[in-house]
């Protein structure tokens, strides 16, 4: 099932690098016009900030984000969000761009079975691991998956279409791309929520697991 704009964009409000950017602007940061609208293809992780905005522009905001275990400088386009460490990118996340293609052909509002099979076409062996838990902001529950694929870079995170129905799918909501440094940091802010150090949203039911590529 593929989700409207409005839809999936209401549906990612919880996801990691958005909490991110939500607290972010929580904190004052100035407003300023993107010249980018969609995710450009340069913009990967390993670029310096001053090609970030060659590339997409100014953000629309910007500016330090920090919790206990986590610091990172944030930078925010219509398109997601960078984070980035000593003036580097280490992550760039992908949650609204209809015309997206990821790795492995992975679009945004992709069924989990359809993510599953886009792996399949593309084998390789892959390492990583898969939290999953529900995201819990105000009354509004958010059941997550988030498969980090160290062999591809990327981090996929997945939402149920309704929380309260324990069948229901799950669709991807955000992909981010991300180098090593930035796999630990979007893992250590979770570990942060879970450990109820963000005060805006709070973690239920974690785990965590190997992944090798299939469920």
């Amino acid at each position: 099932m593929r989700l409207n704009s409005s839809a999936f964009r209401s549906r990612t409000v919880t996801s990691i690098v958005t909490l991110v950017a939500v607290a972010l602007c929580a904190l004052g940061c100035g407003h300023t016009a993107a010249t980018s609208e969609g995710y450009t293809s340069g913009a990967v992780p390993g670029i310096t900030r001053a090609r970030a905005l060659e590339l997409l522009g100014k953000p629309q905001q910007e500016g330090p984000f920090s919790l206990p275990g986590v610091q990172a400088f944030v930078m925010t386009y219509p398109f997601g969000q960078l984070l980035l460490q000593n003036g580097i990118v280490v992550a760039v996340a992908v949650n609204y761009d209809p015309a997206f293609r990821g790795p492995f052909g992975v679009t945004l509002g992709m069924s989990e079975d359809d993510l599953r099979a886009a792996l399949a076409a593309h084998p390789r062996h892959r390492t990583g691991h898969k939290e999953t838990y529900d995201a819990i902001e105000k009354t509004t529950d958010t059941r997550t998956k988030d498969i980090y694929d160290k062999t591809d870079n990327v981090m996929i995170e997945l939402t149920a279409a309704n929380a309260n129905d324990a069948l229901a799918p799950f669709n991807v909501a955000q992909v981010t791309f991300a180098n090593g440094a930035g796999l630990a940091l979007i893992d250590a802010f979770t570990k942060a929520r879970v450990d109820g150090l963000y005060p805006d949203v709070h973690v239920d039911n974690f785990t965590s697991d190997d992944w090798q590529g299939g469920r």
